[in-house]
């Protein structure tokens, strides 16, 4: 399962996907009247026009980049495994009810969800596990693969990706509002972004995604020989005023060229396959900015998409999903 694109790069189409993403109250999690206002007077006017032009940006005779690329890992594990594997989009199509449907309709009484986020966030595996369980409605269980953010199937590839790299390395991550992170700290002691924090593994750390963020760079750069003052962290895809996880993106890719780090190589490891934020926000956008702000050469490291890497992850994963908890 992963977030989904819509359907064409159009404002019409647009309007649909970005309705359907951004009324997730796992997405904006405000009470219903003020996400309602929020979204259809403030977001629905203006954005869907912008948005079709990012998308028509990275759109491809395949349609989406995201969706493509799922739909090959579906169809080259569905043909090498036993069980059948079905492909499921959070928001837009195919959707996840298809999927769901698809295999209930097989007689399947075990469903096996594996969100492709390696890191947990409420908007995302949260969310998504929320809704899967919901549309079964007792039909059949439900397990969901837990956090992968330390795979070594999936650092060691991105490893072997940097380690011929000479340029400065940014690992960008996607953001996440800080309430989000109180949300899902079950102790309460949610993660105040210092410089300390997040630095032992805690039971306040287990679901914080920041943590994890740092976890994923820690394994990556000690798998590559990366040294610390060769790298950099950030947050992207900042969306409102709340407070989100600093340092920013775009903060930091105006920043690099001023601390004399004019050559740049960005990695996205939050991301399985590429898609809108690291075709059209990082490699686009964030090239543009980078450059104007004094770099002198820009480039972004794919994500595992569709690689012999990328199936051995998943299918490494799917081996254990008989120790995958159960969604209650």
């Amino acid at each position: 399962m992963n977030t989904g694109s819509p359907d064409a790069p159009t404002e019409a189409a647009l309007r649909v996907y970005l309705k359907e993403f951004l009324m997730d109250p796992f997405v904006i999690d405000m009470p219903f009247p003020l996400r309602y206002a929020l979204v259809h007077w403030a977001i629905l006017p203006k954005r869907p026009a912008e948005s079709a032009k990012a998308y028509q940006e990275i759109w491809t005779d395949n349609g989406s980049p995201l969706v493509h690329y799922c739909q090959q890992l579906v169809d080259g594990l569905d043909a090498k495994r036993d069980e059948p594997v079905e492909i499921a989009m959070a928001y837009g199509n195919p959707s996840f009810k298809q999927g769901i449907d698809k295999l209930l309709a097989q007689g399947v009484d075990e469903i096996c969800l594996l969100p492709l986020f390696p890191h947990y966030a409420m908007a995302t595996t949260g969310g998504c596990t929320f809704v899967v369980k919901k549309h079964i409605k007792g039909r059949a269980r439900l397990r969901v693969a837990p956090p992968f953010y330390n795979e070594p199937t999936l650092i060691e590839p991105l490893a072997e990706s940097l380690k011929d790299v000479e340029e400065h390395i940014l690992f960008s991550y996607h953001g996440l509002p800080v309430r989000h992170l109180k949300k899902t700290d079950p102790t309460g002691s949610h993660c105040m972004q210092k410089d300390d924090c997040c630095e032992t593994d805690s039971p306040a750390h287990a679901t914080c995604y920041r943590f994890q963020c740092l976890e994923t760079t820690k394994a990556i750069v000690e798998k590559a020989g990366i040294q610390k003052e060769r790298y950099s962290l950030s947050f992207q895809s900042r969306l409102g005023r709340d407070a989100w996880l600093e340092p920013s993106t775009e903060a930091t890719l105006r920043k690099l060229p001023s601390l004399g780090k004019k050559n740049l190589a960005v990695i996205c490891p939050a991301f399985f396959c590429d898609c809108l934020e690291t075709l059209e926000e990082i490699e686009m956008r964030g090239r543009e900015i980078f450059m104007e702000a004094g770099g002198e050469s820009f480039r972004m490291i794919p994500c595992l998409n569709t690689s012999p890497a990328a199936f051995q992850c998943l299918e490494t994963l799917m081996d254990r999903a008989d120790d995958w908890p159960a969604a209650h």
